[in-house]
């Protein structure tokens, strides 16, 4: 999911700089050398494991609950275009993402019972899992 926000953000960039307008009143070579850019608000990346410590796990929790939310939208989606109503998603892959998003929610159960000496691997794992889900879906995504 990090890998396609960079892209994401690198195409914006690149078409930002490279897109300027022309000036009617430039001539013979003659530029601005000043550059006003204005980049569109772009939503922030999801927040990493290791911006969460042990003592603000319940903000941690909260942020892997809402990026759940987020794509259970869009496992609804999916689950709405199925092959066997004449859509282009197959059944498997929708039943292949609903297996992934059983083990994020459990992933997300194991917060409450961490202890500070092992949060950083729940951290990882809780993360890993919601990975994992998030490239299943957007693999499944018609293009």
């Amino acid at each position: 999911m990090r890998h396609l926000a960079f892209t994401v953000a690198g195409v914006v960039v690149t078409a930002l700089l490279g897109c300027g307008d022309r000036k009617n009143s430039e001539t013979g070579g003659v530029s601005d050398t000043s550059v006003s850019v204005s980049t569109p608000d772009v939503p922030e990346p999801p927040v990493e494991a290791r911006d969460f410590s042990f003592d603000e796990r319940q903000g941690f929790a909260a942020s892997i609950r809402q990026q759940l939310t987020e794509l259970d939208a869009r496992i609804e989606e999916l689950a709405a275009d199925v092959k066997s109503k004449g859509g282009p998603v197959s059944d498997r892959a929708v039943a292949r993402i609903r297996e992934y998003r059983d083990a994020a929610e459990q992933s997300l159960g194991r917060i409450d019972s961490a202890t500070e000496a092992s949060w950083e691997d729940v951290k990882t794992r809780v993360n890993r899992s919601v990975e994992d889900l998030a490239e299943a879906v957007e693999g499944a995504m018609p293009k």
